[in-house]
């Protein structure tokens, strides 16, 4: 729950915090922009507005000494026709003047304003055009100016976004150590339960493919044996950890469909006839429907379905060829015939790993599939030595260490 409630905490903070800059910064605008327009409406006055009548160069001492008491840095005056009538610079400053240049607005009409920023060596500028109204509501001129935030203007403001900033993530990260809790007791029953339904299905698998296994062969040590010897094989390939709980799962139910088998044929001491080697066959198929009734289940039919396949097409119940059989079936194959081999039966001994290996390489290409061979042929001393004479005790133990790793 940890893992899930950090990224959305992260994932919230990157929005909200994004959303909070944006929102402040639209704020922070909307305030300079007004001391701007603030400072502008000097010029909205009766007295000022002979400026724009008579010679304009009759006002330039006036509109000196206005910057100099303001934080104006440049202004324009047009005429009501728009045209430029006097220009006044606190100092000369090319940059400034370029930069203020590249941002030309149409007039507005009267009740508007165009504005913007300009950051030109650090400091933040504010260009405005604001049209001016007389008494009687028509426009008698308009005022560009260029105005220089102060700089503890500007750290007031980077304060407040931070601060704002600051705050939103606080927030959230409170947010989400509050409901880390809330969300952990809401859902502990959930969790319990969820536990239990794995635990129920994990041993539903054990039972009924150790149900079959003993009607078989009065013993389960053959499907705790292939099941670990499958999980090695795996991990030595680098199988990812959901197809190797697919495969502890087919490799237990491998021969759940033999519980359709008569027990005439499926105990049959002796050699098969064709017909009942066809009726044994089935059980492939009958292991299918009986996985189609779980849902959960269903992981196992790669195994199932598909472990009696070949390599080289000549296996059953569909004749698959090479890689067209699913991996985890092509895996189990080798795994399985190598348990039978090294394993007494009451019709046989065990065989001697040499032999048994001389065997398995015989069916390189034809019965098993080479590149997982190669894999296993290795580890085939060590698993034999292992597992081939353990305790069923033991192997259960062996395999519920599996299942707590797998599942």
């Amino acid at each position: 729950m940890a893992l899930r409630l950090v990224p959305a905490w992260l994932i919230l903070s990157v929005v909200l915090g994004a959303l909070t800059y944006w929102t402040e910064s639209r704020r922070v605008d909307a305030f300079v922009f007004d001391l701007a327009i603030e400072a502008a409406r000097h010029f909205n006055t009766p007295a000022n507005a002979a400026m724009f009548h008579g010679d304009p160069e009759d006002h330039r001492q006036a509109l000196r000494e206005f910057i100099e008491q303001t934080d104006f840095v440049s202004l324009r005056l047009y005429s009501s026709e728009q045209g430029l009538l006097i220009e006044v610079w606190k100092k000369e400053n090319r940059d400034l003047a370029a930069a203020a240049a590249a941002h030309r607005h149409a007039f507005p009409a009267a009740g508007d304003r165009h504005h913007n920023k300009i950051q030109v060596e650090g400091a933040l500028y504010i260009q405005v055009l604001v049209p001016l109204i007389s008494p009687e509501r028509r426009i008698f001129g308009y005022l560009e100016g260029i105005y220089k935030l102060a700089p503890q203007t500007l750290e007031a403001v980077a304060h407040r976004v931070r601060d704002a900033l600051l705050l939103v993530l606080l927030v959230v990260a409170l947010t989400t150590s509050a409901l880390y809790p809330v969300i952990m007791a809401l859902n502990r029953d959930t969790l319990r339960l969820s536990a239990a339904l794995l635990d129920s299905n994990v041993e539903l698998m054990r039972t009924l493919g150790s149900a079959i296994a003993k009607r078989d062969s009065d013993t389960d040590a053959h499907n705790y044996r292939v099941t670990i010897y499958a999980v090695r094989l795996a991990q030595a390939l680098g199988r990812p950890k959901d197809e190797i709980a697919a495969l502890i799962a087919g490799a237990f139910l491998h021969d759940v469909g033999k519980i359709g088998i008569p027990d005439g044929i499926l105990l049959k001491p002796g050699k098969l006839s064709a017909a009942e080697f066809d009726t044994i066959k089935t059980h492939v198929s009958i292991g299918e429907v009986i996985l189609g009734e779980s849902k959960w289940l269903e992981k196992a039919r790669d195994v199932v379905a598909y472990h009696h396949e070949k390599y080289d097409g000549t296996g059953y119940l569909r004749g698959m060829k090479g890689d067209a059989i699913p991996f985890n079936a092509r895996l189990f194959a080798i795994v399985d015939v190598f348990d039978a081999l090294t394993s007494r039966r009451p019709y046989k001994p065990a065989l001697p790993l040499d032999e048994v290996m001389r065997i398995l390489t015989g069916g390189r290409g034809a019965h098993f599939d080479p590149r997982i061979l190669d894999v296993f042929a290795p580890l085939a001393p060590r698993l034999l030595r292992e597992y081939a004479a353990a305790e069923e005790t033991c192997l259960r133990g062996c395999l519920a260490e599996f299942e707590k790793c797998y599942f």
